[in-house]
Protein backbone atom coordinates (compact mmCIF):
# COMPACT_ATOMS: atom_id res chain seq x y z
CA UNK A 1 0.00 0.00 0.00
CA UNK A 2 1.44 3.45 -0.88
CA UNK A 3 2.20 5.71 1.50
CA UNK A 4 -0.48 8.17 2.20
CA UNK A 5 0.52 11.62 3.82
CA UNK A 6 0.17 13.38 7.54
CA UNK A 7 -2.64 16.02 5.83
CA UNK A 8 -4.47 13.10 4.56
CA UNK A 9 -4.26 10.31 7.44
CA UNK A 10 -5.31 13.04 10.05
CA UNK A 11 -7.45 14.27 8.41
CA UNK A 12 -11.09 15.14 10.68
CA UNK A 13 -13.78 13.02 10.90
CA UNK A 14 -16.14 14.90 12.78
CA UNK A 15 -16.98 18.55 13.59
CA UNK A 16 -15.70 18.11 16.84
CA UNK A 17 -12.44 16.92 15.68
CA UNK A 18 -11.86 20.27 13.39
CA UNK A 19 -8.98 22.29 15.05
CA UNK A 20 -9.48 26.01 15.86
CA UNK A 21 -13.01 26.30 14.20
CA UNK A 22 -15.23 25.63 16.94
CA UNK A 23 -17.53 28.49 15.89
CA UNK A 24 -18.15 26.93 12.61
CA UNK A 25 -18.65 23.21 14.32
CA UNK A 26 -20.96 24.31 16.86
CA UNK A 27 -22.97 26.31 14.74
CA UNK A 28 -23.59 23.54 12.46
CA UNK A 29 -23.70 20.60 14.48
CA UNK A 30 -26.96 22.72 16.49
CA UNK A 31 -28.36 23.31 12.66
CA UNK A 32 -28.23 19.89 12.08
CA UNK A 33 -29.86 18.92 15.58
CA UNK A 34 -32.47 21.13 14.96
CA UNK A 35 -33.51 20.49 11.36
CA UNK A 36 -32.39 23.67 10.47
CA UNK A 37 -30.48 22.73 7.31
CA UNK A 38 -30.19 25.75 5.10
CA UNK A 39 -29.59 25.06 1.34
CA UNK A 40 -26.42 27.30 0.74
CA UNK A 41 -23.35 27.90 2.91
CA UNK A 42 -20.38 29.61 2.06
CA UNK A 43 -17.17 29.06 4.04
CA UNK A 44 -13.97 31.70 3.65
CA UNK A 45 -10.60 31.54 5.21
CA UNK A 46 -7.17 30.77 4.75
CA UNK A 47 -5.71 28.11 2.88
CA UNK A 48 -5.26 25.06 4.95
CA UNK A 49 -7.63 26.08 7.67
CA UNK A 50 -10.35 23.56 7.44
CA UNK A 51 -13.41 24.61 4.70
CA UNK A 52 -13.05 21.55 2.31
CA UNK A 53 -12.87 19.50 5.27
CA UNK A 54 -15.63 20.97 6.97
CA UNK A 55 -17.85 20.76 3.52
CA UNK A 56 -17.10 17.10 3.80
CA UNK A 57 -18.19 16.31 7.25
CA UNK A 58 -21.18 18.37 6.98
CA UNK A 59 -22.17 16.29 3.93
CA UNK A 60 -21.62 13.44 5.61
CA UNK A 61 -23.50 14.28 8.58
CA UNK A 62 -26.43 15.41 6.82
CA UNK A 63 -26.18 11.30 4.53
CA UNK A 64 -25.58 9.34 7.15
CA UNK A 65 -27.92 6.72 7.57
CA UNK A 66 -28.47 7.55 11.13
CA UNK A 67 -29.22 11.24 10.03
CA UNK A 68 -29.31 13.94 9.32
CA UNK A 69 -26.87 14.29 12.39
CA UNK A 70 -24.26 16.37 14.12
CA UNK A 71 -21.96 13.24 14.74
CA UNK A 72 -22.05 11.42 11.26
CA UNK A 73 -21.22 7.29 12.55
CA UNK A 74 -18.09 6.75 9.63
CA UNK A 75 -19.55 3.22 9.09
CA UNK A 76 -22.67 3.34 6.97
CA UNK A 77 -21.80 2.97 3.61
CA UNK A 78 -22.60 6.84 2.87
CA UNK A 79 -19.83 7.87 5.41
CA UNK A 80 -17.42 5.42 3.60
CA UNK A 81 -18.16 6.48 0.46
CA UNK A 82 -17.64 10.14 1.06
CA UNK A 83 -14.64 9.69 2.98
CA UNK A 84 -13.09 7.86 -0.02
CA UNK A 85 -14.39 10.74 -1.82
CA UNK A 86 -16.15 7.93 -4.24
CA UNK A 87 -19.80 8.80 -3.38
CA UNK A 88 -22.16 9.54 -6.01
CA UNK A 89 -24.10 12.00 -3.76
CA UNK A 90 -20.92 14.80 -3.34
CA UNK A 91 -19.29 15.93 -5.79
CA UNK A 92 -16.47 18.37 -5.47
CA UNK A 93 -15.80 20.82 -8.27
CA UNK A 94 -13.01 22.91 -8.70
CA UNK A 95 -13.60 26.28 -9.23
CA UNK A 96 -10.68 27.04 -10.80
CA UNK A 97 -10.65 24.45 -13.84
CA UNK A 98 -14.83 24.92 -14.12
CA UNK A 99 -14.95 28.17 -14.26
CA UNK A 100 -17.34 28.68 -17.13
CA UNK A 101 -21.14 29.20 -18.11
CA UNK A 102 -21.14 25.93 -19.80
CA UNK A 103 -20.07 23.76 -17.10
CA UNK A 104 -23.05 25.54 -14.26
CA UNK A 105 -24.88 24.88 -17.39
CA UNK A 106 -24.51 21.26 -16.94
CA UNK A 107 -24.36 21.43 -13.24
CA UNK A 108 -28.07 22.53 -13.05
CA UNK A 109 -29.21 19.88 -15.61
CA UNK A 110 -27.53 17.60 -13.19
CA UNK A 111 -29.18 18.84 -9.83
CA UNK A 112 -32.89 17.59 -10.84
CA UNK A 113 -31.69 13.97 -10.42
CA UNK A 114 -32.86 12.61 -7.04
CA UNK A 115 -29.90 10.97 -4.32
CA UNK A 116 -28.45 7.70 -5.45
CA UNK A 117 -27.43 6.59 -1.67
CA UNK A 118 -28.36 9.21 0.81
CA UNK A 119 -30.68 12.27 1.35
CA UNK A 120 -28.85 15.06 -0.13
CA UNK A 121 -27.08 15.69 -3.74
CA UNK A 122 -24.42 18.11 -2.22
CA UNK A 123 -22.22 20.45 -4.85
CA UNK A 124 -19.20 21.52 -2.87
CA UNK A 125 -17.27 24.33 -5.08
CA UNK A 126 -14.36 24.96 -4.08
CA UNK A 127 -12.12 28.44 -5.02
CA UNK A 128 -15.25 29.66 -5.91
CA UNK A 129 -14.64 33.35 -6.47
CA UNK A 130 -12.75 31.78 -9.78
CA UNK A 131 -15.93 31.32 -11.67
CA UNK A 132 -16.71 33.85 -14.33
CA UNK A 133 -19.52 36.58 -14.32
CA UNK A 134 -21.41 34.83 -16.62
CA UNK A 135 -21.46 31.77 -14.53
CA UNK A 136 -22.01 33.21 -11.49
CA UNK A 137 -25.33 34.97 -13.10
CA UNK A 138 -26.39 31.49 -14.37
CA UNK A 139 -25.90 30.13 -10.66
CA UNK A 140 -28.07 32.81 -9.31
CA UNK A 141 -31.55 31.72 -10.02
CA UNK A 142 -30.71 28.27 -8.89
CA UNK A 143 -29.10 28.88 -5.79
CA UNK A 144 -32.03 31.13 -4.88
CA UNK A 145 -34.81 28.23 -5.81
CA UNK A 146 -32.84 24.77 -5.70
CA UNK A 147 -34.80 21.60 -5.27
CA UNK A 148 -35.31 20.25 -1.97
CA UNK A 149 -32.42 17.42 -2.47
CA UNK A 150 -29.78 19.77 -3.44
CA UNK A 151 -27.41 21.35 -1.21
CA UNK A 152 -24.61 23.98 -1.98
CA UNK A 153 -21.88 24.56 0.01
CA UNK A 154 -18.74 27.07 -1.64
CA UNK A 155 -15.54 27.32 -0.32
CA UNK A 156 -13.11 30.66 -1.05
CA UNK A 157 -9.88 32.24 -0.11
CA UNK A 158 -10.97 35.36 -1.59
CA UNK A 159 -14.27 36.30 -0.33
CA UNK A 160 -14.68 40.16 -1.97
CA UNK A 161 -14.31 38.65 -5.19
CA UNK A 162 -17.81 36.57 -4.94
CA UNK A 163 -20.38 38.94 -6.05
CA UNK A 164 -23.23 39.73 -3.30
CA UNK A 165 -25.66 38.24 -5.00
CA UNK A 166 -24.10 35.05 -4.48
CA UNK A 167 -23.30 35.90 -1.11
CA UNK A 168 -26.74 37.08 0.20
CA UNK A 169 -28.30 33.55 -0.95
CA UNK A 170 -25.99 31.93 1.38
CA UNK A 171 -25.24 31.30 4.93
CA UNK A 172 -21.67 32.67 5.43
CA UNK A 173 -18.97 31.18 8.03
CA UNK A 174 -15.32 33.02 8.41
CA UNK A 175 -12.65 30.56 8.99
CA UNK A 176 -10.09 31.58 11.38
CA UNK A 177 -5.97 31.50 10.52
CA UNK A 178 -4.61 29.47 12.96
CA UNK A 179 -2.41 30.41 16.40
CA UNK A 180 1.07 28.81 16.54
CA UNK A 181 0.23 27.32 19.87
CA UNK A 182 -2.96 25.73 18.26
CA UNK A 183 -0.92 24.51 15.11
CA UNK A 184 1.79 23.07 17.68
CA UNK A 185 -0.66 21.20 19.98
CA UNK A 186 -2.19 19.42 16.92
CA UNK A 187 1.56 18.81 15.46
CA UNK A 188 2.62 17.20 18.61
CA UNK A 189 -0.60 15.43 19.11
CA UNK A 190 0.00 13.99 15.66
CA UNK A 191 3.75 12.90 16.87
CA UNK A 192 2.43 11.07 19.64
CA UNK A 193 0.21 8.98 17.65
CA UNK A 194 2.59 7.95 14.62
CA UNK A 195 5.45 7.39 17.66
CA UNK A 196 7.27 10.36 16.56
CA UNK A 197 9.96 11.70 18.76
CA UNK A 198 10.41 15.91 18.16
CA UNK A 199 11.87 18.99 20.32
CA UNK A 200 9.22 21.72 21.27
CA UNK A 201 11.23 24.17 19.45
CA UNK A 202 10.76 22.13 16.35
CA UNK A 203 7.68 22.39 16.58
CA UNK A 204 7.15 25.64 17.16
CA UNK A 205 9.01 26.39 14.21
CA UNK A 206 7.41 24.57 11.87
CA UNK A 207 4.36 26.11 13.36
CA UNK A 208 5.71 29.53 12.91
CA UNK A 209 6.76 28.57 8.82
CA UNK A 210 2.82 27.52 8.67
CA UNK A 211 1.58 30.68 8.87
CA UNK A 212 -1.57 30.21 10.21
CA UNK A 213 -2.24 26.81 7.67
CA UNK A 214 -2.63 23.59 9.63
CA UNK A 215 -2.42 21.84 6.30
CA UNK A 216 1.03 23.73 6.13
CA UNK A 217 2.44 22.67 9.33
CA UNK A 218 1.46 19.08 8.58
CA UNK A 219 3.42 18.95 4.79
CA UNK A 220 6.07 20.60 6.40
CA UNK A 221 6.21 17.70 9.42
CA UNK A 222 5.83 15.22 6.70
CA UNK A 223 9.02 16.58 4.94
CA UNK A 224 11.07 16.95 8.15
CA UNK A 225 10.39 13.31 9.35
CA UNK A 226 11.58 12.03 5.79
CA UNK A 227 14.32 14.44 6.87
CA UNK A 228 15.60 13.63 10.17
CA UNK A 229 13.10 9.99 10.50
CA UNK A 230 11.73 9.33 14.17
CA UNK A 231 13.85 11.93 16.30
CA UNK A 232 13.39 15.11 15.27
CA UNK A 233 15.56 17.97 16.61
CA UNK A 234 15.80 21.60 16.16
CA UNK A 235 19.12 21.37 14.18
CA UNK A 236 17.03 19.03 11.58
CA UNK A 237 14.28 22.35 11.02
CA UNK A 238 16.74 24.63 10.79
CA UNK A 239 18.90 22.25 8.24
CA UNK A 240 16.02 21.02 5.93
CA UNK A 241 14.02 24.31 6.30
CA UNK A 242 16.97 27.41 6.36
CA UNK A 243 15.45 28.38 9.48
CA UNK A 244 17.45 31.16 11.48
CA UNK A 245 18.54 29.87 14.91
CA UNK A 246 16.92 32.11 17.23
CA UNK A 247 20.65 32.49 19.26
CA UNK A 248 21.53 34.27 16.76
CA UNK A 249 18.98 36.82 16.93
CA UNK A 250 20.03 37.12 21.08
CA UNK A 251 23.66 37.60 19.80
CA UNK A 252 22.85 40.15 17.24
CA UNK A 253 20.74 42.30 20.01
CA UNK A 254 23.81 42.19 22.71
CA UNK A 255 25.92 43.68 19.61
CA UNK A 256 23.32 46.66 18.91
CA UNK A 257 22.74 47.06 22.50
CA UNK A 258 26.75 47.69 22.57
CA UNK A 259 27.14 49.68 19.20
CA UNK A 260 29.58 46.91 18.06
CA UNK A 261 29.70 48.02 14.64
CA UNK A 262 32.64 45.73 13.43
CA UNK A 263 30.81 42.83 14.27
CA UNK A 264 27.58 43.86 13.43
CA UNK A 265 29.19 44.12 9.94
CA UNK A 266 30.70 40.48 10.31
CA UNK A 267 27.66 39.09 11.61
CA UNK A 268 25.51 40.36 8.48
CA UNK A 269 28.46 38.83 5.83
CA UNK A 270 28.22 35.80 7.27
CA UNK A 271 23.68 35.78 6.93
CA UNK A 272 25.10 36.90 3.80
CA UNK A 273 27.07 34.27 2.50
CA UNK A 274 25.08 31.40 4.59
CA UNK A 275 22.12 32.03 1.60
CA UNK A 276 19.59 32.75 3.81
CA UNK A 277 16.67 35.11 3.15
CA UNK A 278 17.39 38.35 4.04
CA UNK A 279 13.71 38.90 4.46
CA UNK A 280 13.22 35.80 5.81
CA UNK A 281 15.87 36.94 8.57
CA UNK A 282 14.24 40.62 9.01
CA UNK A 283 10.79 39.45 9.71
CA UNK A 284 12.27 36.63 12.22
CA UNK A 285 14.40 39.64 13.65
CA UNK A 286 11.52 41.93 13.88
CA UNK A 287 9.37 38.92 15.89
CA UNK A 288 12.28 39.12 18.32
CA UNK A 289 12.47 42.59 19.18
CA UNK A 290 7.88 42.47 19.29
CA UNK A 291 8.45 39.82 22.09
CA UNK A 292 10.86 41.97 23.90
CA UNK A 293 8.48 45.35 23.41
CA UNK A 294 5.31 42.32 24.57
CA UNK A 295 7.16 41.52 27.59
CA UNK A 296 8.57 44.81 28.52
CA UNK A 297 4.55 46.33 28.22
CA UNK A 298 3.09 43.42 29.52
CA UNK A 299 4.86 40.92 31.71
CA UNK A 300 3.36 38.05 29.70
CA UNK A 301 5.06 35.49 28.17
CA UNK A 302 1.48 33.66 27.19
CA UNK A 303 1.54 36.56 24.66
CA UNK A 304 4.49 35.90 23.04
CA UNK A 305 5.37 32.67 19.95
CA UNK A 306 8.85 31.62 21.68
CA UNK A 307 9.56 27.97 23.15
CA UNK A 308 9.81 27.57 26.96
CA UNK A 309 13.49 27.94 26.67
CA UNK A 310 13.76 31.41 25.69
CA UNK A 311 11.14 32.81 28.12
CA UNK A 312 13.78 34.14 31.09
CA UNK A 313 16.21 35.65 28.39
CA UNK A 314 13.51 37.88 26.78
CA UNK A 315 12.79 38.58 30.02
CA UNK A 316 16.04 39.65 31.13
CA UNK A 317 16.24 41.57 27.63
CA UNK A 318 13.32 43.19 28.58
CA UNK A 319 14.69 45.20 31.63
CA UNK A 320 17.35 46.27 29.88
CA UNK A 321 15.98 48.11 26.85
CA UNK A 322 12.53 50.68 27.08
CA UNK A 323 9.69 51.19 25.47
CA UNK A 324 10.96 54.05 22.99
CA UNK A 325 14.05 52.01 22.21
CA UNK A 326 12.18 48.72 21.18
CA UNK A 327 9.50 51.10 19.15
CA UNK A 328 12.72 52.96 17.07
CA UNK A 329 14.22 49.21 16.71
CA UNK A 330 10.70 48.34 15.43
CA UNK A 331 10.23 50.91 12.93
CA UNK A 332 13.90 51.06 11.79
CA UNK A 333 13.78 46.85 10.76
CA UNK A 334 10.10 47.79 8.70
CA UNK A 335 12.12 50.26 7.16
CA UNK A 336 14.83 48.32 6.30
CA UNK A 337 12.37 44.97 5.09
CA UNK A 338 11.54 47.82 2.30
CA UNK A 339 14.52 48.95 1.15
CA UNK A 340 16.29 45.27 0.81
CA UNK A 341 13.03 44.54 -1.29
CA UNK A 342 13.67 47.54 -3.64
CA UNK A 343 16.97 47.62 -3.83
CA UNK A 344 19.33 46.39 -6.06
CA UNK A 345 22.06 46.05 -3.38
CA UNK A 346 20.18 43.92 -1.01
CA UNK A 347 23.62 43.22 1.43
CA UNK A 348 24.04 47.18 1.38
CA UNK A 349 20.75 47.52 2.67
CA UNK A 350 21.03 44.99 5.26
CA UNK A 351 24.10 46.21 6.62
CA UNK A 352 22.75 49.81 6.47
CA UNK A 353 20.01 48.84 8.65
CA UNK A 354 21.76 46.58 11.39
CA UNK A 355 23.87 49.58 11.59
CA UNK A 356 21.44 52.00 11.88
CA UNK A 357 20.28 49.76 14.85
CA UNK A 358 23.24 50.17 16.55
CA UNK A 359 23.55 53.66 16.13
CA UNK A 360 19.85 54.69 17.49
CA UNK A 361 20.26 56.87 20.48
CA UNK A 362 19.66 55.15 23.87
CA UNK A 363 16.56 56.52 25.65
CA UNK A 364 19.16 56.11 29.12
CA UNK A 365 21.79 58.67 26.94
CA UNK A 366 19.08 61.17 26.42
CA UNK A 367 18.05 60.61 30.32
CA UNK A 368 21.25 61.46 30.84
CA UNK A 369 21.53 64.02 28.82
CA UNK A 370 18.11 66.25 30.02
CA UNK A 371 19.54 65.57 33.50
CA UNK A 372 22.35 67.75 32.35
CA UNK A 373 20.36 70.23 30.76
CA UNK A 374 18.30 70.26 33.74
CA UNK A 375 21.56 71.07 36.13
CA UNK A 376 22.63 73.66 34.04
CA UNK A 377 18.89 75.19 33.93
CA UNK A 378 19.22 75.60 38.07
CA UNK A 379 22.59 77.36 37.82
CA UNK A 380 21.58 79.66 35.48
CA UNK A 381 18.76 80.25 37.08
CA UNK A 382 20.25 80.55 40.89
CA UNK A 383 22.11 83.12 39.35
CA UNK A 384 19.59 85.26 38.03
CA UNK A 385 17.69 85.15 41.60
CA UNK A 386 21.02 86.25 42.66
CA UNK A 387 21.40 89.45 40.51
CA UNK A 388 17.56 90.22 40.77
CA UNK A 389 18.00 90.02 44.81
CA UNK A 390 20.71 92.59 44.51
CA UNK A 391 18.88 95.02 41.99
CA UNK A 392 15.77 94.55 45.00
CA UNK A 393 18.13 95.35 47.51
CA UNK A 394 19.50 98.92 45.97
CA UNK A 395 16.17 100.38 44.36
CA UNK A 396 16.25 103.01 41.93
CA UNK A 397 15.67 106.52 43.29
CA UNK A 398 12.81 108.46 41.72
CA UNK A 399 13.90 111.99 41.10
CA UNK A 400 12.23 115.00 42.70
CA UNK A 401 9.75 116.53 41.07
CA UNK A 402 10.57 120.22 40.92
CA UNK A 403 10.21 122.98 38.43
CA UNK A 404 13.30 122.27 36.90
CA UNK A 405 12.85 118.63 36.20
CA UNK A 406 9.50 119.61 34.51
CA UNK A 407 11.12 122.49 32.27
CA UNK A 408 13.87 119.44 31.39
CA UNK A 409 11.21 117.28 30.77
CA UNK A 410 8.44 119.96 28.63
CA UNK A 411 9.82 118.81 25.41
CA UNK A 412 9.20 115.66 25.93
CA UNK A 413 5.54 116.27 27.25
CA UNK A 414 4.79 118.45 24.47
CA UNK A 415 5.66 115.60 21.71
CA UNK A 416 3.43 113.25 23.72
CA UNK A 417 0.58 115.79 23.30
CA UNK A 418 1.22 116.51 20.01
CA UNK A 419 0.57 112.66 18.76
CA UNK A 420 -2.94 113.73 19.33
CA UNK A 421 -3.30 117.63 18.64
CA UNK A 422 -0.80 118.85 17.00
CA UNK A 423 -2.08 122.61 17.35
CA UNK A 424 -1.99 122.70 20.87
CA UNK A 425 1.04 121.55 20.78
CA UNK A 426 2.23 124.28 19.08
CA UNK A 427 1.15 126.62 22.03
CA UNK A 428 2.31 124.69 24.31
CA UNK A 429 6.06 125.03 23.29
CA UNK A 430 5.98 128.95 23.81
CA UNK A 431 5.15 128.54 27.72
CA UNK A 432 6.82 130.37 30.02
CA UNK A 433 7.41 128.53 33.33
CA UNK A 434 6.49 130.94 36.47
CA UNK A 435 6.23 128.40 39.92
CA UNK A 436 6.01 124.89 41.04
CA UNK A 437 4.94 124.38 44.54
CA UNK A 438 5.05 120.48 44.13
CA UNK A 439 0.77 120.45 43.14
CA UNK A 440 0.56 123.04 41.09
CA UNK A 441 2.70 124.34 37.78
CA UNK A 442 1.98 128.00 36.90
CA UNK A 443 2.72 128.93 33.30
CA UNK A 444 2.06 132.24 31.22
CA UNK A 445 1.16 131.95 27.61
CA UNK A 446 0.73 135.20 25.03
CA UNK A 447 -3.02 135.58 23.43
CA UNK A 448 -3.24 132.45 22.57
CA UNK A 449 -3.04 130.58 26.05
CA UNK A 450 -6.90 130.81 25.21
CA UNK A 451 -6.32 127.30 23.95
CA UNK A 452 -4.54 126.22 26.85
CA UNK A 453 -7.21 127.40 28.97
CA UNK A 454 -9.85 125.63 27.16
CA UNK A 455 -7.95 122.12 27.50
CA UNK A 456 -6.17 122.51 30.53
CA UNK A 457 -8.07 119.12 32.53
CA UNK A 458 -6.70 116.98 29.36
CA UNK A 459 -3.37 118.43 29.32
CA UNK A 460 -3.29 117.86 33.47
CA UNK A 461 -3.91 113.95 32.93
CA UNK A 462 -1.05 113.71 30.43
CA UNK A 463 1.13 115.28 32.35
CA UNK A 464 0.21 113.78 35.29
CA UNK A 465 0.49 110.37 33.59
CA UNK A 466 3.94 110.98 32.08
CA UNK A 467 5.16 113.03 35.51
CA UNK A 468 4.01 109.80 37.87
CA UNK A 469 2.44 112.84 39.62
CA UNK A 470 -0.60 114.41 40.15
CA UNK A 471 -0.16 118.02 38.39
CA UNK A 472 -2.25 121.35 38.45
CA UNK A 473 -1.88 123.51 35.67
CA UNK A 474 -2.71 127.28 36.24
CA UNK A 475 -2.54 129.52 33.08
CA UNK A 476 -1.88 133.09 32.32
CA UNK A 477 -2.69 134.91 29.70
CA UNK A 478 -0.11 138.21 28.65
CA UNK A 479 -2.79 141.06 27.66
CA UNK A 480 -0.10 143.53 27.41
CA UNK A 481 0.81 142.02 23.35
CA UNK A 482 -2.15 142.96 22.37
CA UNK A 483 -2.01 146.43 24.04
CA UNK A 484 1.32 146.70 21.80
CA UNK A 485 -0.77 145.81 18.98
CA UNK A 486 -3.55 148.72 19.44
CA UNK A 487 -0.59 151.49 20.12
CA UNK A 488 1.05 150.48 16.87
CA UNK A 489 -2.42 151.20 14.92
CA UNK A 490 -2.95 154.60 16.11
CA UNK A 491 0.77 155.85 14.59
CA UNK A 492 -0.19 158.23 11.69
CA UNK A 493 0.44 156.35 8.40
CA UNK A 494 2.35 159.56 7.20
CA UNK A 495 4.92 158.93 10.24
CA UNK A 496 5.48 156.18 9.40
CA UNK A 497 5.92 155.84 5.29
CA UNK A 498 8.51 158.74 5.95
CA UNK A 499 10.48 156.57 8.46
CA UNK A 500 10.60 153.76 5.65
CA UNK A 501 11.67 156.91 3.25
CA UNK A 502 14.48 158.51 5.38
CA UNK A 503 15.79 154.37 5.92
CA UNK A 504 16.13 154.09 1.81
CA UNK A 505 18.11 156.34 0.44
CA UNK A 506 16.62 154.76 -2.66
CA UNK A 507 13.29 156.22 -1.98
CA UNK A 508 14.38 159.58 -0.89
CA UNK A 509 16.09 159.95 -4.06
CA UNK A 510 13.18 158.96 -5.93
CA UNK A 511 10.92 161.30 -4.15
CA UNK A 512 13.29 164.76 -4.27
CA UNK A 513 13.96 163.65 -8.33
CA UNK A 514 10.58 163.71 -8.80
CA UNK A 515 8.35 165.62 -6.06
CA UNK A 516 6.31 162.76 -4.37
CA UNK A 517 4.36 163.38 -1.94
CA UNK A 518 4.72 160.68 0.74
CA UNK A 519 0.62 160.26 1.84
Amino acid sequence: MSYVVIARRWRPQQFDEVIGQEHVSKTLSNAIANQRIAHAYIFSGPRGVGKTTTARILAKAVNCEKGPTPTPCNECASCKAITRGNSLDVLEIDGASNRGIDEIRNLREKIRFAPSMGKYRVYIIDEVHMLTKEAFNALLKTLEEPPEHVIFIFATTEIHRVPATILSRCQRFDFRRMAVRTIMDHLKHICEGDKINVEEEALLQIAKKADGSMRDAQSILDQIISYAGNEVKFEDVVQALGVIHQDFFFKLTELIKDADIKNIILSANQIFETGYDLNEFLLGLEEHFRNILVLKSTGMANLIDTSELYVDRYKSLAEEFSENDLIGYLQVIGETINAVKSSQQPQLKFELGLIKLAKLPQTTQIEQLLEKIDLLKKKADNSLTTSANAVREEPQKTPELSLDYIKDRWSVLVDKIAEKRASLAEVLKKAEFLAFDGKKLSVSFNSEGAIVEGEKSWIERVISSELNHSVRLSVKVEKSAGKKAKKREEIPKEEIMKKIVSKSELLHKLVDEFDLEVI
